[in-house]
């Protein structure tokens, strides 16, 4: 077969792939391009180092540019380390303090607002009290001492002021103001209870501890027995001394009204401790001395058992006698009656009773020498009366 057939399209097809053979074997060859003319290169007078113009050569009479990069959080983040140790703990610091003192100064602003917000609305005015009268401080009373004037906040109040104005009452023992938001007041008011009267140049009432809370007024004294043989001046002083004796006789008065016993007038004491108790119907005396008062008053009981009604009589009742070891304890009284005291000698001697004129005249003798303090006997009633009528049945004035 020959290298062209006589297809002539075949021929022309066979020819173009050839030529492309030859083409792709045998690149075309390309002019050179001319050479580009560049500019020297300036150098420093550094041999070796290359200077580029645009940054390191500024133009002649052109001010050189300034760069100043941008600082962002990371920037700062990184100058951090640069200020050391030291300096990083005063940024944390600072940086404490500041935001705590921001704090602070929105919290004290929010209160400000929110106080004058309180204490100047309606809704807080003080409108309810809540108290529960007591004898001597009735609601009136209260209310004037309170002094709220209509449209008071309650927020404004001075509860410490109103407790201290309360409690400076004679009668106050203790008191206590509270709020109860909105609108109420709640008041409490505890009062003293008066134990006894107290005669120390002038009349006071006491309570249970013994303090003199009050002067004694009219109509107040009602039942109370009454302390004397406490020194004036003592009291004022705060002596210890005029505690003590105010002690002494309260400690007495308290085991006497322990049990059922006729009512007393008096409680003295005088400078050594010694109590004698007087009662209020017919003024017989009860010396207890110094020490224990249970027994004695014990010792009282029995006695008064063993008289039966003729015990309304007894003047004296010496129970301060102290016994000797081995013998039973005495107690010796004496009678307001001649004829009754007579009659308890009689029984108790085991004889008959003395005549008429003898028992009045041991009768007179007996509390003569047995009751130097004691009610003073009189054959007058009326001088009996009117020498009772300013004086204690321990002869105390009544009144200075």
């Amino acid at each position: 077969m020959g290298l062209f057939q006589n297809n002539p399209r075949a021929n022309a097809a066979t020819a173009r792939k050839q030529n492309r053979r030859v083409q792709q074997a045998r690149p075309r060859p390309v002019p050179a391009a001319a050479p580009v003319a560049r500019k020297p290169a300036v150098t420093t007078s550094r041999a070796g180092q290359r200077v580029n113009r645009r940054v390191d050569a500024p133009r002649a009479g052109a001010k050189p540019a300034v760069h100043v990069p941008r600082m962002g959080l990371r920037s700062m983040v990184a100058a951090v380390p640069r200020v050391g140790a030291r300096g990083r703990r005063l940024l944390s610091l600072a940086a404490r303090l500041a935001i705590a003192v921001t704090l602070a100064w929105g919290v004290l602003l929010a209160v400000q607002t929110s106080y004058q917000y309180v204490t100047t609305s309606a809704r807080f005015e003080a409108k309810s009290l809540v108290y529960q009268a007591t004898p001597h401080v009735p609601v009136d009373r209260l209310q004037a001492l309170l002094g709220l004037e209509p449209g008071t906040n309650i927020l404004a109040v001075d509860t410490d002021a109103l407790q201290a104005k309360i409690a400076a009452e004679p009668w106050v023992k203790r008191a206590s103001v509270q709020r109860s938001l909105p609108d109420t007041l709640i008041v409490e008011v505890e009062e003293h209870e008066a134990a006894a009267a107290l005669l120390s140049g002038y009349f006071y009432l006491i309570d249970r501890d013994g303090v003199p809370f009050k002067r004694l007024e009219d109509g107040e004294r009602g039942e109370l027995p009454v302390i004397t043989g406490v020194d004036r001046e003592q009291l004022v002083a705060g002596d210890a001394r005029a505690q003590t004796a105010i002690r002494r006789g309260l400690a007495a008065l308290t085991t006497y009204q322990e049990t059922p016993r006729p009512r007393l007038s008096e409680v003295h004491v005088d400078e050594g401790g010694a109590v004698a108790l007087y009662t209020a119907k017919t003024g017989a005396a009860l010396r207890l001395g110094r020490g224990d008062v249970a027994g004695k008053l014990a010792r009282f009981d029995a006695l008064r058992a063993a008289l039966g009604e003729r015990a309304e009589q007894l003047a004296v009742v010496h129970l301060d006698l102290d016994a000797t070891p081995g013998t039973p304890e005495r107690v010796v009284a004496s009678f307001l009656d001649p004829a009754a005291e007579a009659a308890v000698l009689a029984r108790g001697a085991g004889a008959k009773p003395a005549p008429k004129d003898m028992t009045q005249e041991s009768a007179a003798q007996a509390p003569a020498a047995n009751q130097p303090s004691g009610p003073t006997k009189s054959k007058s009633k009326k001088k009996k009366k009117a020498a009772s009528g300013n004086k204690f049945a321990s002869g105390i004035p009544k009144y200075d």
